[in-house]
């Protein structure tokens, strides 16, 4: 598979494929151990027999089917207590290219195929078609002093895989499309749309990040039911704030109060 990476001004441009290896996460950080890997290097592995998620999570992803690639940014610009904007602009960046995949046009601009689905980011940052995933983010960061030094982004992006094992609330390009889709391509718009949130974050725009975040957040400023420990309760999601902390409307009666939650304290009821 020829993976040449275009439209980008440096993410990608230096690029290792892989056939295999145990998590592309471990790749980047074994070479940032040994070496000063170019800003913007990307390793890209047909296969990880031991992909990551959020907090221990494993990755599901059938080999050769799927995207599942780390990228490696110099992030010595921003603060550690400012990492979770990061986290905001590559969520954003993968909403905004997966939304732009669902529709396809021809040279005249009239839409061809539109399916009527909705994007969002799941909290922290799972990206879901409807009410199913379709990618997964794995952000692990170096601190140097009170700064970033590297974040290694790892992403895996459910592309032509059409099953998928006990019952898996998942989805697919292809599946959402009903078509078999190129990964390189794909991969290309990806990198394009990280890229352009990335230099929003290196400009510091955080406000104008956080309000696209929040606003499209799944099931936002919708009453939902989430679980805390075992008890279930109703509440808004309304903001998240600088730490990733989301912020949930209640309501008991009359009286309405917010609360703040870290993650893994509460998970949706879906």
């Amino acid at each position: 598979m020829e993976t040449n990476v275009n439209n980008t001004f440096f993410t990608g441009k230096f690029l290792l494929h892989l056939p295999s290896v145990d998590s592309t996460n471990n790749y980047a950080k074994e070479l940032l151990a040994k070496s000063s890997p170019i800003d913007g290097t990307v390793i890209l592995a047909d296969e990880q027999y031991a992909g990551r998620g959020q907090a221990s999570n494993v990755w599901q992803s059938d080999a050769n089917k799927n995207l599942t690639f780390s990228i490696i940014y110099r992030t010595d610009f921003l603060l550690a207590t400012e990492q979770f904007y990061l986290s905001m602009a590559v969520s954003l960046g993968i909403k905004y290219a997966v939304n732009s995949m669902l529709s396809i046009q021809n040279g005249d601009n009239r839409i061809l195929h539109t399916k009527k689905l909705h994007t969002s980011i799941k909290w922290p940052n799972d990206i879901y078609v409807d009410s199913k995933k379709i990618a997964g983010i794995l952000i692990e960061n170096t601190i140097s002093g009170i700064h970033l030094k590297y974040s290694v982004i790892g992403i895996g992006l459910n592309v032509n895989q059409s099953l998928f094992e006990n019952n898996i609330n998942a989805t697919g390009l292809s599946l959402v499309l009903e078509k078999e889709m190129n990964k390189i391509d794909v991969l290309n718009q990806l990198l394009v749309s990280i890229e352009k949130y990335f230099f929003l974050l290196k400009e510091r725009k955080f406000v104008q990040l956080k309000s696209d975040y929040v606003e499209n957040l799944f099931r936002y400023n919708i009453s939902t039911s989430f679980k805390k420990k075992d008890v279930e309760f109703e509440g808004k999601i309304i903001d998240v704030d600088e730490y990733g902390n989301l912020v949930i409307e209640t309501q008991n009666g009359s009286e309405i109060s917010e609360e703040k939650f870290g993650f893994k304290e509460i998970s949706f009821v879906i």
